[in-house]
């Protein structure tokens, strides 16, 4: 899933080291984060509380990076996408949307869809 000729905007670690910051913040402990490879999502959060986040993030701005972290984390809170869920995103991630529209924007620019 790495794309040729892209380097990494973010390492590993740093990412690890940004998911655990925002647990924190959000008051969620996950069981475990993962960076694996991922096709179809940027990240997925099990009911055991784990944590798993596509590399091709760490490629992506810092925006988004962070909009996909509280995201997931989010998620240990609260399981589906209703208004509770928009509602909490909105508060610690107030231009998600934008930044959403933004991303798709230049993964679509960079080929990747």
């Amino acid at each position: 899933m790495h794309a040729p000729g892209f380097a990494y905007r973010t390492t590993p670690e740093a990412f690890k080291k940004a998911v655990q910051t925002w647990a924190v913040r959000i008051g969620v402990t996950p069981n475990g984060v993962y960076l694996q490879r991922m096709t179809l999502k940027w990240g997925s959060c099990s009911p055991r509380g784990r944590i798993c986040f596509a590399l091709d993030l760490l490629l992506e701005s810092k925006d988004f990076q962070t909009l996909a972290i509280v995201h997931e984390l989010l998620h240990l809170q609260i399981p589906n996408h209703g208004k509770l869920f928009k509602s909490l995103l909105s508060s610690f991630v107030p231009n998600w949307a934008n930044t959403l529209v933004t991303s798709k924007r230049e993964i679509c620019k960079r080929g990747k869809q």
